[in-house]
């Protein structure tokens, strides 16, 4: 899989997110799934590696789908450009995804932000 062809699965995968028929909850009311306790090496690896995020500016990061396979309704893309997204009381979650591609191993890792605005202001 080359860069491109990972780019496009990333988008076709928000993509579906954003448009699941299922039933929406309030970001901030949703519950994320706890971390599994890595077994294999590659599970070992996905978290040993995991990145820290930090936000200076602008919506942290929430679960998208909980385990009754709801999924957060987001924020709307007027207002507060932060949208006072400052964290889950809940908790967060990072998804992931590690896979061979030739000789080489790739983790790709994924945070949901219920809100992205501009903060161009004229």
């Amino acid at each position: 899989m080359n860069l491109r062809s990972l780019l496009a699965t990333v988008i076709a995968v928000a993509g579906a997110l954003g448009s699941v028929g299922g039933v929406r909850i309030g970001h901030d009311k949703m519950q994320p799934f706890a971390q599994p306790e890595p077994v294999i090496v590659s599970e070992k690896a996905a978290i040993k590696f995991k990145p820290n995020l930090q936000i200076h500016d602008g919506c942290h990061p929430y679960p998208a789908v909980n385990a009754a396979g709801e999924t957060s309704g987001g924020l709307k893309g007027t207002g507060d450009p932060d949208g006072d997204c400052k964290g889950s009381p809940l908790g967060s979650q990072v998804y992931g995804r590690a896979s061979w591609y030739k000789d080489l191993w790739a983790i790709m890792y994924v945070w949901y932000f219920p809100k992205e605005q501009d903060r161009t202001f004229k």
